[in-house]
């Protein structure tokens, strides 16, 4: 057997954006490899399995729209896992069209009052919270109802590695050729 040692020192000189990008890139992975196994072996294709390639692709894209904003302003505070908030501030930083994207894992209210959605949003938990237990505190079931379809999720995840690659592209070419 091979041992091959991983340590920290292989990103430990990268700025934090670019460390923040390096593990959203590693959880995408990590779903897509999960997500393409289940399309192939019937007997992986679960709602535990599925609950962990949603928890991993919900974990990557809060991360990747982290990275993005502390790229951007440095003094950002971001110290919460709420992406709808965080796509919100991702907006605030980035309104170029050229940075635009289908950010996942958002909660649409389509013709919803504000009082509603305000309400709705205090029982509305977040993903990482959601699909990384089986139950709700207290032992209570998860209100609504869920469901997965991993051939189509493997679409969603080769996006989002498209839109990762593409707006790290344009980030890092702004950080050499400021305007």
């Amino acid at each position: 057997m091979n041992w091959h040692m991983v340590t920290d020192s292989e990103i430990i000189h990268l700025s934090l954006p670019q460390r923040f990008f390096e593990y959203a890139q590693a959880y995408r992975n990590a779903a897509s490899a999960l997500c393409l196994t289940m399309t192939s072996e019937d007997k992986l294709c679960t709602w535990p399995n599925a609950t962990v390639v949603m928890l991993l692709a919900a974990h990557a894209t809060e991360l990747f729209i982290k990275g993005a904003i502390l790229a951007r302003d440095s003094s950002a505070t971001i110290e919460h896992h709420r992406i709808d908030d965080l796509s919100i501030e991702y907006r605030k930083r980035f309104p170029e069209p050229s940075f635009e994207w289908d950010i996942p894992f958002k909660t649409e209210w389509p013709d919803m009052a504000e009082a509603e959605i305000a309400a709705l949003k205090k029982t509305v938990p977040i993903p990482s919270i959601l699909y990384r237990y089986p139950v709700a505190k207290g032992g209570k079931k998860w209100n609504g109802a869920f469901g997965f379809e991993p051939n189509s999720f493997v679409g969603v995840l080769e996006q989002l590695e498209r839109d990762f690659d593409r707006i790290k592209a344009q980030i890092a070419s702004q950080e050499t050729h400021p305007n």
